[in-house]
């Protein structure tokens, strides 16, 4: 490809739109300093897609575009319009068909950018996908500015190799390959992440599976004991009614009778004990449901004080990290010192050869010279001789020869002093060497010196970096066990959070017991609930939920009257069944237990205020070891801590 035309509009110094031709053959741009010459290379370094504001001579992208003038207001926008002739077939395939190829690049003052290839918008990667190869673009040797020659001259390998290269026309494919292998490892990256993100949402499914089966678990006993209260509550209107019908039958018929009546009332009493039973039975699975709650509370605090702790050590294992990375720092800092004086002693080095090279050069040229006066001395003395034997024949001209051998013999003087100051310059530059060859050898010295102790430094560098690798594979593993914690933390939380709230929507209580506790109109004479007045010491609680049975989920009322009216809002809305405690005028039956040591209510911690409504439930219930060592008592409550209850009528 050839430039062909460049079109140029209020780029640095061209404020109009200026177009210039580029005919067959070299062609050069002439006139005075300032004129924008150098502006015309920027231009076409910069419609080529170069990046570098240095490179443009400029501080910032926004100094291309045209400032202004006294007479002329500043410019919003720069292009500059490249034509070139694809004559040769170095263009991309997708531009082979076009004979001319029209690059531009537009810059505004807000910042905006914009790329085109024959008028239509285009990214600066296929900007520069045209000039790969082709010898061409902001970066090859194609465009060689001011200073640039000495640049090249003293390239290094590397840069020569890359001049090399795109005078090959290899490196567009050597791109492409970079862009490729950046592309694969970016997408090893995301097939990482990928995985990582499979795999850690596979544990999450896992676990969500495993509560989803608890939740559906739950559930289904929900319904299941929701069902079984249904078919209690029927059973037992079935029966309490078929038991009133007899007893009014019996009322009728055996008034005046009173045996007969007391019988009855046994037989009563004998049915409300076995009611009493079977609840018990049933709130037994309530009471397991409660322990594991506890327990659940108290492994949460467990957990909550061991990430505190691992907390901490976190922030231990920071700073440490930190006052290694400024020790890492400062080792860097002493390097770069060191590697400057090192730098600054071969810079010295490479002076004092330049100065050795510069005598032995001048030693040699006096040299020379010392041989041409010593050759013609030679030739002199031949005249001198040929003067002497023709000083017989030519007489007459005695008086022309003398003179002419006066000449001579003041030129051999001359040319005597000059030898003899041309061996005294030889004296003096062999001196000369000599230093230089002794400052060398010290600079040599200093170089090793140097070369040593960046070895040792560097040793220690990499001493150094060891033990930050350790500590960073060992910080790695703490924030690793921290996140599993943390993990674990959350996982607590949410199900702590999830039996909370169950446990504020009282969906461990019956109906009738949720239904009360959740009507506002009886929050006001509502005290709570007897399981949240009682906190039993770790180990008696399977103890005081069998004494208590279903009398755990009892509702506390301020006195009878809010009780009947608890009543009368169930049968109102048909929500259930629930037993109900005024806080007022408990009376607390003698049962004979109060100085007896292994009392049950000795275990329990009692909210303030509701002191006799535990005396009335438990007073009358005592701790033992086990049923087998217990005889049955008219009056206590023999209980075992694990939940294994003997009652007065054994």
């Amino acid at each position: 490809m050839k430039l062909k035309k460049m079109d140029i509009t209020g780029f640095k110094s061209f404020c109009d739109r200026a177009s210039i031709a580029f005919p067959a053959g070299i062609s050069a741009i002439v006139g005075p300093n300032g004129c924008g010459k150098s502006n015309i290379v920027d231009a076409l370094r910069w419609a080529m897609g170069e990046q570098s504001v240095k490179q443009l001579r400029g501080k910032s992208m926004e100094d291309v575009i045209f400032a202004g003038t006294n007479g002329r207001a500043p410019l919003n926008m720069a292009e500059v319009s490249l034509t070139l002739v694809n004559d040769n077939g170095t263009a991309p395939e997708e531009l082979k068909d076009f004979t001319e190829i029209m690059l531009t690049r537009r810059l505004y003052r807000s910042g905006e950018r914009s790329y085109f290839i024959n008028k239509q918008p285009c990214r600066l990667k296929d900007i520069h996908n045209i000039f790969l190869g082709s010898g061409m673009g902001a970066k090859s040797y194609a465009v060689i500015q001011q200073g640039n020659i000495g640049a090249i001259t003293d390239a290094g390998p590397e840069e020569r190799r890359f001049f090399i290269e795109e005078a090959a026309g290899i490196s567009r494919y050597k791109n492409r390959k970079k862009e490729t292998l950046s592309k694969l490892e970016a997408t090893n990256q995301n097939l990482l992440r990928v995985t990582d993100i499979i795999s850690e949402v596979e544990r999450q499914m896992n676990s969500l599976k495993r509560q989803a089966l608890k939740a559906e678990r739950f559930q289904k006993y929900q319904e299941r004991k929701k069902h079984l209260d249904i078919r209690l509550a029927i059973h037992h209107y079935d029966q309490y009614s078929q038991e009133i019908q007899k007893n009014t039958y019996l009322l009728k018929e055996l008034k005046d009778e009173d045996l007969a009546h007391a019988t009855s009332l046994k037989k009563l009493d004998a049915a409300i004990e076995e009611i009493r039973l079977r609840r018990t039975r049933k709130n037994q699975e309530i009471a397991d449901q409660r322990s594991g709650q506890f327990e659940i509370q108290r492994n949460i605090d467990r957990s909550e004080n061991d990430l505190d702790h691992l907390k901490k050590e976190m922030n231990r294992l920071t700073t440490e990290s930190k006052e290694l990375q400024t020790a890492h720092i400062t080792l860097q800092e002493r390097n770069r010192e060191i590697l400057a004086e090192v730098a600054d002693g071969e810079s010295r080095n490479v002076g004092l050869r330049q100065e050795t090279e510069t005598v032995k050069a001048l030693l040699t040229r006096e040299q020379a010279d010392s041989q041409g006066i010593r050759g013609k001395l030679a030739d002199l003395n031949q005249a001198l001789e040929r003067a002497k034997s023709e000083l017989t024949e030519r007489v007459g001209q005695e008086a022309r020869y003398k003179n002419i051998f006066q000449n001579v013999s003041s030129n051999k003087d001359n040319l005597r002093r000059r030898l003899k100051r041309a061996d005294e310059d030889v004296v003096l530059a062999g001196q000369k060497v000599t230093e230089c060859e002794k400052k060398e050898a010290e600079a040599q010295e200093e170089v090793r010196l140097c070369r040593d102790e960046t070895e040792e430094i560097g040793e220690q560098i990499d001493a150094i970096r060891a033990g930050l690798g350790e500590k960073s594979k060992a910080l790695g593993q703490q924030v690793k066990a921290v996140q599993t914690l943390e993990y674990d933390r959350n996982k607590v939380r949410s199900r702590y959070a999830a039996l909370k709230k169950m446990a504020d929507s009282f969906e461990w209580y019956r109906d009738g017991v949720k239904a009360v506790m959740k009507s506002e109109a009886m929050q006001d004479r509502i005290s709570g609930v007897m399981a949240d007045i009682l906190e039993p010491e770790p180990g008696y609680a399977a103890a005081v939920e069998a004494v208590l049975g279903e009398a755990l989920q009892y509702v506390i009322v301020s006195d009878r009257a809010a009780g009947q009216e608890a009543i009368g809002f169930l049968r109102s809305q048909n929500a259930g069944r629930g037993g109900f405690i005024p806080a007022t005028g408990v009376r607390v039956p003698a049962h004979g237990q109060a100085a007896n040591p292994d009392r049950l209510l000795a275990h329990v911690r009692v909210k303030p205020g509701f002191e006799e409504i535990a005396e009335a439930l438990l007073g009358h219930a005592v701790v033992a070891d086990s049923l087998s060592a217990c005889a049955p008592d008219h009056c206590a409550v023999r209980v075992t801590r694990d939940g294994e209850v003997l009652t007065p009528r054994a």
